[in-house]
């Protein structure tokens, strides 16, 4: 059956405790019950990014669906009735087929730099991948952990690190060093990453559209005024390649913040477990019981000339 809880029955709390904590934790407490503690810093120059990257894809759609629109035609003269100019001029079925090849080859690239556009974009907003949408809300404290699977630093973990890696180090007698800058260098610098990508997504990847060469209105000509290997240069010179190889580039700089910072992170991690460890050591060597196993067993030589001048007085 049920338990029932004895009625009235209540903790014993110190006298004058009740509502003691200090004005300030109370308050953070209630920003960080309402998930409104922290911000990213970089949240409006990156939905200006991802913006701009959606609104070239857009005008690689438009572009792709007269394309595909004129191919039909194509495919529609090459089924029926050929142009009266285009036959005028010689020019036969399988030289119609070569043009619309040429078009449905456009239509492929413009495809491949869409879908590469979009690579870009969701390694940017992706949720739940190892991206750099998860490395940067991480950091800004807008997550509070990673997904299964990945293991990554957090706000809290990152800040608890800076602060004991520096307090050790000045004890330590190291010089100063600003780990904050160091573990948070994305938050830092990532606004002029995001500036580089934005220049480049708000230039047109298609400077001379596909529309612009009137593909159809030159198939219907006559006279006829091109040759069909010279529309199909036309189109042949529409390329990606560049604009796309320099999205990649712009996706690669993003990915060198989350190595850098990874690497900051790992250089430090194993820089305070030496600290630590020089802490268990120094416990061990102050009993003669536990010096034993450094001394005598599994202590190196400079470790045991260390004990050597501790045990004589020389050093602290």
């Amino acid at each position: 059956m049920a338990i029932t809880f004895t009625a009235g029955l209540t903790p014993e709390f110190p006298d004058d405790s009740f509502g003691s904590a200090f004005d300030h934790l109370k308050l953070l407490s209630t920003e960080l019950t309402d998930d409104t503690a922290f911000t990213n810093p970089l949240a409006t120059v990156l939905a200006a990014l991802v913006t701009q990257i959606d609104a070239t894809n857009t005008l690689l759609d438009d572009d792709m669906a007269i394309a595909n629109s004129e191919s039909s035609t194509l495919q529609g003269y090459i089924s029926g009735t050929l142009p009266t100019g285009w036959t005028a001029a010689s020019y036969t079925s399988n030289d119609m087929s070569a043009v619309k090849v040429g078009i449905d080859q456009y239509v492929v690239r413009a495809t491949a730099s869409k879908a590469n556009n979009t690579v870009f974009k969701n390694f940017l907003t992706q949720v739940d991948v190892d991206n750099f949408k998860l490395h940067n809300d991480l950091l800004s404290g807008l997550r509070e952990s990673p997904p299964a699977g990945i293991i990554k630093p957090n706000l809290n973990g990152l800040m608890g690190l800076a602060r004991g890696i520096t307090d050790i180090e000045n004890n330590f007698g190291v010089a100063f060093t600003n780990y904050l800058v160091l573990l948070f260098g994305t938050l830092f610098t990532g606004d002029d990453t995001i500036a580089a990508a934005k220049a480049h997504m708000d230039t047109t990847p298609i400077p001379t559209t596909y529309d612009s060469l009137n593909i159809v209105t030159r198939v219907n000509n006559n006279p006829m005024q091109d040759t069909p290997a010279g529309l199909e240069q036309l189109m042949g010179a529409l390329s990606f390649t560049t604009y796309d190889s320099v999205v990649d580039t712009h996706q690669a700089a993003f990915q060198t913040h989350i190595t850098n910072d990874m690497a900051q992170y790992d250089t430090i991690v194993a820089k305070l477990k030496q600290y630590v460890q020089a802490y268990s050591i120094s416990g061990h060597i102050q009993d003669p019981y536990y010096r034993f196993m450094y001394t005598d067993v599994f202590g190196s030589v400079d470790v045991n000339a260390i004990i050597t001048q501790f045990i004589n007085g020389d050093i602290t």
